[in-house]
């Protein structure tokens, strides 16, 4: 099985870049690929649950990356999707575990380097 990097950057609200990266990660396993799917910088919104887009135009997207998290993990039986936020990203913005959905594995900004070096592959929102 090849392997996919989605980095996301971008929070939820106020551009595609957050969807996008939900909605290649969707279709990465729909392919038979695996997503390793990171989420840095402002990206680490997208994982805070309750999100509340108010009055605007946009759609809350916790729960498709909860729905994203448990197809990567439970389809993809004897590979499972990676799914990580970078610890740094999420103390700057003074989120903590109790936030966030299920299904994601705390890393440091190095693991996060690795990981880019490590996989040809790639996807940055």
């Amino acid at each position: 099985m090849k392997d996919i990097l989605i980095v996301v950057r971008h929070g939820p609200y106020g551009g595609f870049q957050a969807a996008e990266g939900l909605r290649h990660a969707n279709g990465a396993i729909s392919l038979g690929l695996r997503p390793i799917f990171v989420l840095v910088d402002d990206g680490v919104y997208l994982a805070k649950t309750g999100q509340n887009p108010g009055e605007s135009q946009w759609l809350e997207l916790d729960g498709t990356l909860e729905e994203i998290i448990a197809r990567g993990l439970y389809e993809i039986k004897d590979t499972p999707a990676e799914f990580y936020v970078e610890n740094e990203s999420l103390v700057k913005r003074g989120l903590d575990s109790e936030e966030l959905v299920e299904g994601l594995e705390r890393i440091d900004h190095q693991s996060v380097s690795e990981l880019m070096s490590a996989n040809r592959l790639q996807l940055i929102f």
